[in-house]
């Protein structure tokens, strides 16, 4: 349509960095007082005025229409980060709290502290904590990782497993916002409990292990229908080693059934990549550290975060 353009219009479009809109609107209001000679209007076809004006018309309409369209894709896309952003917050809120209170509850086991009385408090000087103290790796970096009424320091792995936890629990959402494995969850929180508590005191409480190895096992009720002979065959191969195991002091009762459980839970072949890289940590622990006595569910754990986070298909329940 700007074949006949108002000169007024020419002179814009002689112009640099004029914006298209600024063209269109301009073509539009001069479209009527566009000199067409008569010679080439027909008395059949409508005026070339009028042809000029319609076009002006559905060029500004296509394009405002095309820059709708732009501005709701990116909205849409907009909102689409937002929602995944505040899920992935919310779920490693979550773990992070999980992992605190399973930290909370490990420590009072290990140090023979009632679980319900009194309120948490720091372990250092027994002052019960605010709660704003006790959000998630929010409360440690608002204290500057020291206490904010003693100044003793916070241990850093403390707040380092709240932020694993959070992030592998951030995962699980992330790949399924609309139905999470909420079975996966479960199965972190009790590993990470049990792995807690062996870490500080080499033992674990006999409620939790076999309460929550039994609600594993009650939830996959068809993961065990599904095992064959071999299976079967290899549950019982295995239990035997670390009977054999625990008899020599290497293994205790509580990383037996443990193993049983997972083996159970992930199948053969990945129970058998698990054992092989929580293997692997405890011989590179022993060459850094040269500690003779480790306990092994913590190792377990590492793993599982590791397959978790890397390999998810190893560990789903």
């Amino acid at each position: 349509f700007f074949k006949y353009t108002h000169p007024g219009v020419s002179f814009l479009l002689l112009k640099k960095n004029v914006p298209m809109y600024v063209l269109l609107c301009a073509n539009l209001l001069t479209a009527s007082t566009i000199s067409i000679p008569r010679e080439n209007c027909s008395h059949k076809a409508p005026c070339i005025e009028y042809h000029a004006f319609m076009a002006s018309v559905k060029s500004i309409f296509n394009f405002f229409l095309h820059k709708a369209n732009f501005f709701k894709h990116f909205a849409t896309l907009v909102i689409e980060v937002i929602i995944l952003l505040l899920i992935f917050l919310i779920a490693f809120f979550i773990g992070a709290s999980l992992a605190s209170f399973a930290g909370c509850v490990a420590w009072r086991f290990a140090n023979n502290v009632p679980q319900t009385i009194p309120r948490s408090f720091c372990e250092n000087c027994g002052h019960a904590l605010c709660f704003w103290q006790l959000i998630p790796v929010v409360g440690y970096l608002l204290q500057g990782g020291r206490c904010a009424f003693c100044k003793h320091k916070i241990p850093d792995h403390e707040t380092l497993i709240e932020i694993v936890f959070g992030l592998f629990c951030g995962k699980i959402f992330l790949l399924h916002p609309d139905s999470p494995n909420l079975l996966t969850l479960f199965l972190s929180a009790w590993l990470l409990f049990l792995a807690w508590t062996d870490a500080l005191k080499f033992c674990v409480p006999a409620a939790s292990l076999y309460g929550g190895g039994a609600v594993l096992l009650l939830c996959r009720i068809d993961a065990l229908a599904q095992r064959n002979a071999i299976d079967w065959c290899f549950f019982l191969l295995l239990f035997c080693l670390m009977r054999l195991f625990e008899q020599k002091q290497m293994f205790g009762a509580a990383d037996t059934f443990v193993c049983l459980i997972l083996s159970v839970l992930f199948g053969i072949q990945n129970f058998c990549f698990l054992l092989f890289l929580s293997c692997c940590l405890i011989i590179l622990h022993y060459a850094f550290f040269h500690q003779k006595m480790l306990p092994f569910i913590p190792f377990i754990l590492c793993s599982y975060l590791f397959f978790g986070c890397f390999f998810p298909q190893v560990i789903n329940v």
